[in-house]
This record gives structure tokens, C-alpha cells and sequence, in this order.
């Protein structure tokens, strides 16, 4: 049988590739801030929502005091259970031989090198718009499952640019946990402001991670030729896809702070990679799905809306909280930028 064009892509081997790719173009992932969960795969149960039941972190009631002629009233452990949303998706690729002749290149090819980029973005768009739903709209927090961990974040504030101030403002929301904070995702207009400011330091290291021993602000990759932006000590993620509104004649923007695995991932079918030929098309075709979860930690998702599109997942009214604030680790700042 004669070599398809369509066998350039071997679902056998590209989807291992596509896998390995993406993770690596995971900035949340890369940064700890989206960490997998065993409890949120739901490779056998099946379905579109995966419960998490938990004991609340503390017990309640106060010490009583012994005496010979009273006893002690007992108390009980409560319980609750954190509830995500499988998310269905997928994608179809295709590609006509004459395209492939008039441009002198192959089509199928450049969406294969392309794709693992195409679902990192993707998916956090997806993650994106979890946080847009437990946070609520830019500026309005009203009704929000995680309002009290907003800074700047209610009707009537005056949001301004980011600065030291928030970060510690950000902290103090979360108690003694706030040093737990590690990561900061923020709109490329609030990052490059802070890098006109002399704000940004970097560290490098080899692998994409952090490097301890690294000096902040150098300038020459001494550890290795990946840059790790940092802020405040937090390490730096870069996405114009974070929430932003129209306030007058400035722009407001999301920017969130992250402690380590403040977001849990599961799985209940991972990538799939299938390819066509139409031969009387003379078309290469190529399809791709993922069954995933994103969840922050510490809520519920309404089980009312299976495989929610991105505004039912933006929408306020699907989540609700279910752990003590100071055991959420996410936060978000309201800001502006001088580059508006």
C-alpha cells in the first residue's frame, strides 16, 4: 500500500510527542501552581463530575471547664465535599493536497508542530475561566464563592498599578499561610509595566524551574539558558488571556496569586489522536479530544451543568466555597497599568 500523506502523523507515536510537549508549555503546571490530584481522575468511575468528600480542617466549639457535677457536652467532626467538572473537548484539523502544492510545504505537518502549544493555551483558557468563576467579574466581587480573597476587588475601589503593597495586602488574606504564596499569573500589560519599573527580577536554571542558588537580577544565564521572571519572590506567569474590564478610560486586570498545587488536575481519558484521508477529497484530516479537570481547591462546582462551556464556568453562581479561607491558595488582585 502507498505512503498516505496522512501517515506522517502516527497517532501511535505523535500523541506520547503532543503529551510530553504540552506538559513542558504548562506554565501553571511548570510553576507547581496546577498540581495532579489522584482523587480527580475519573478514568473508572466515568461521568461528568468527580466528588471530593473531606473532613472540615477544625474542629469547633471551645475548651469546657471540669467540675465534680457537670459533663462533657461532645462535639463532632463535620464533613463536606469539594465537586469539579469533567471537561469534554476536542478539535479536527484538515488539510487539501492543493494547499499542500500551493503553498510548497505540508499543512498537516505545521498543525502537528503546532498542536501541543494549541492545547496548552487552550486548556488554560480553561483554567482561566474557572478561577473567572469562583472570583466573579473584574472589580465586582458580589456573590463570588472566593469574594473574601479579593484585593481591590469589590464595587466602589480604585484599583492601581501593582505594586509591593498588594502582594502584602494579597498575603495577609490568607493568615499565617500567606508566605505559602509562590506564583503570580497577570496580563502582559501589568508585567511589562512592572519590568519598565525595574520591578522584575530573574533567576535561570536548566529545567524550567527555579533555581535557589541563582542571584536575582543577573543578567547573564549563569545556571542555564531558561529566564524565570520572578516578582516579590513570587515566580512569574505571563498570560493575556487573565480577566480584564473597562473602567472609564482605564483597563482593570486580574492578576492571581498562587500557592503550590492551588489548583488540582485530573484525568478521565487522556489525549487522543486519530487521522483521516478523504480520497476523493483528496484531504488529509486530523482530530484530537481530552477529558480533563481543572478545579481550585476548596470548591464546588454546580452539578447541574455537565461539561460546562467557559462562561458556565465563569459564571458566579456554579461555585460555591467549601474550605476556610486561609486553606484556599489563591488570591486575586484588581490593577491597573501604566502602558494602557
Amino acid at each position: 500500500m502507498a505512503t498516505l500523506r496522512s501517515d506522517i502523523i502516527i497517532p501511535e507515536v505523535f500523541t506520547p510527542y503532543v503529551i510530553e510537549q504540552t506538559t513542558q508549555r504548562d506554565a501553571f503546571l511548570a510553576s507547581g501552581v496546577v498540581q495532579p490530584m489522584a482523587e480527580l481522575n475519573a478514568s473508572e468511575d466515568g461521568g461528568d463530575f468527580v466528588q471530593v468528600p473531606f473532613y472540615k480542617a477544625n474542629l469547633s466549639g471551645d475548651f469546657e471547664r471540669l467540675t465534680d457535677s457537670s459533663s462533657l457536652t461532645p462535639g463532632k467532626i463535620t464533613a463536606d465535599k469539594q465537586v469539579a467538572a469533567v471537561l469534554h473537548r476536542g478539535r479536527a484539523f484538515e488539510s487539501r493536497d492543493l494547499a499542500a502544492l500551493a503553498a510548497g510545504s505540508d499543512p498537516m505537518a505545521a498543525i502537528g508542530n503546532k498542536i501541543a502549544d494549541y492545547i496548552a493555551n487552550q486548556r488554560q483558557k480553561d483554567l482561566l475561566s474557572c478561577l473567572a468563576g469562583v472570583f466573579g467579574a473584574v472589580g465586582d466581587t458580589s456573590s463570588a464563592a472566593y469574594a473574601g480573597l479579593a484585593v481591590d476587588g469589590t464595587t466602589g475601589d480604585t484599583p492601581t498599578e501593582l505594586s509591593p503593597r498588594q502582594i502584602v495586602e494579597a498575603k495577609s488574606l490568607l493568615g499565617d499561610q500567606g508566605e505559602k504564596l509562590t506564583a503570580i499569573a497577570m496580563h502582559p500589560k501589568v508585567y511589562y509595566s512592572l519590568m519598565e519599573r525595574r520591578a522584575i527580577d530573574f533567576i535561570y536554571d536548566n529545567n524550567g524551574q527555579p533555581d535557589t542558588s541563582a542571584d536575582s537580577g543577573s543578567t547573564a544565564p549563569a545556571f542555564g539558558s531558561v529566564q524565570v521572571p520572578t516578582f516579590m519572590g513570587l515566580r512569574v506567569i505571563v498570560s493575556a488571556d487573565v480577566q480584564t474590564a473597562n473602567s472609564g478610560a482605564s483597563t482593570e486586570y486580574a492578576t492571581y496569586l498562587f500557592t503550590q498545587g492551588a489548583v488540582g488536575s485530573g484525568e478521565q481519558l487522556g489525549l487522543q489522536t486519530e487521522t483521516d484521508r478523504d480520497i476523493l477529497a483528496k484531504s488529509d484530516a486530523m482530530s484530537i479530544d481530552l477529558h480533563y479537570v481543572y478545579h481550585p481547591i476548596g470548591s464546588k462546582f454546580s452539578t447541574s451543568v455537565s461539561n460546562p462551556t467557559r462562561a458556565q464556568l465563569e459564571t458566579v453562581g456554579n461555585w460555591t466555597k467549601v474550605y476556610e479561607t486561609n486553606n484556599i491558595g489563591i488570591v486575586r488582585v484588581t490593577n491597573t497599568s501604566n502602558l494602557d
